[in-house]
């Protein structure tokens, strides 16, 4: 891809100053001959993030620093998408690493027309010391391309961040993030998913480093409500989807809630509501799949402290 297809870098951040420098400078390092905007949404952070990306992306002519109370990671995305320029947005987690060929190789993927968004493979750090480039021996990127993505992104929770990059007014055009789920990466593949096609490879694009309990990722209630909730939200915004979809969304998220209640929750066969939910979302036909879907967040804010967004509109527009 040359110049005429610019990419936006959108990275979201929350208290990451362990972390930001070097994924900023990996991201400030991307090889290729393309138009480049950095954007960096802080949300809230309480520690030195804003002024590390102060710092690092003075005097760079294309970049944007903005500050917002804490709304989460999704109404973070949609605010950087609104201020992007570029005609393709690379999201990035505030304390991921990317390759330095990582862009580029994605970029290659948006060849067919049809294809909105592009998926790579992200992987922990590796051992201390080891380089985070990968040697790819002169081979060029290959990819899949899924032509209806949407019942293979909700069978198997396909979701991305990091490792993704997509077409600005594909965003636009189904709204951003759900703002009304907390977390970004299940609502922004699978809004993606309506109507459009994806490519993806299997070239590693990105690093995360290991899990800890400041990661939202590592608030398993978290992430698993947000996932039923995406899924809420899905079926909510778009009543016309295929009926066979939404039963998939329900027996998927009924199945989990009831995992969940369960096991973490202690609760007996029978006599949590989500056991029938999940038993009734079998049936061929259900009234009201937007009701039983919300009943599935239930055993998730059972001794959890699940964040939730405000009500303020944050869909994303032109």
């Amino acid at each position: 891809m040359t110049g005429a297809c610019g990419v936006s870098f959108v990275l979201t951040v929350f208290n990451k100053e362990r972390f930001l420098e070097a994924t900023l400078r990996s991201v400030l390092a991307q090889e290729g001959d393309f138009e480049r905007q950095v954007i960096v949404v802080d949300d809230g952070s309480d520690d030195r993030s804003l002024e590390i990306a102060g710092d690092l992306l003075a005097g760079h002519p294309d970049a944007l620093v903005i500050q917002q109370a804490n709304k989460g990671p999704a109404r973070a995305l949609n605010a950087g998408v609104a201020a992007a320029t570029m005609a393709v947005v690379k999201p990035f987690d505030g304390d991921d690493v990317m390759t330095p060929d990582g862009t580029q190789r994605l970029l290659a993927g948006l060849d067919r027309s049809d294809v909105v968004l592009v998926r790579g493979d992200r992987r922990p750090f590796p051992h201390s010391g080891a380089p985070l480039t990968i040697d790819r021996q002169g081979r060029a990127p290959e990819f899949r391309y899924m032509e209806d993505p949407l019942p293979f992104a909700i069978r198997h929770s396909f979701a991305g961040c990091s490792d993704i990059l997509f077409r600005r007014p594909a965003f636009v055009a189904c709204g951003g993030c759900d703002a009304s789920v907390f977390v970004q990466d299940y609502s922004l593949v699978w809004r993606l998913a309506i109507g459009n096609a994806f490519a993806i490879t299997d070239d590693i694009i990105a690093f995360s480093p290991p899990e800890d309990k400041s990661n939202l990722s590592s608030n398993r209630a978290q992430v698993e409500h947000d996932r039923n909730a995406a899924l809420l939200g899905l079926v909510r915004d778009y009543p016309d989807l295929r009926h066979a979809l939404k039963r998939t969304a329900l027996r998927r998220a009924a199945g989990r809630s009831w995992k969940w209640a369960r096991r973490i929750n202690g609760s007996q066969w029978g006599m949590d509501r989500v056991f029938w939910i999940s038993l009734l979302s079998y049936l061929p036909w259900l009234p009201g799949y937007e009701e039983w879907l919300g009943a599935t967040l239930a055993p998730y804010r059972v001794s959890n402290v699940i964040r939730l967004p405000n009500h303020e509109d944050n869909h994303v527009g032109a």
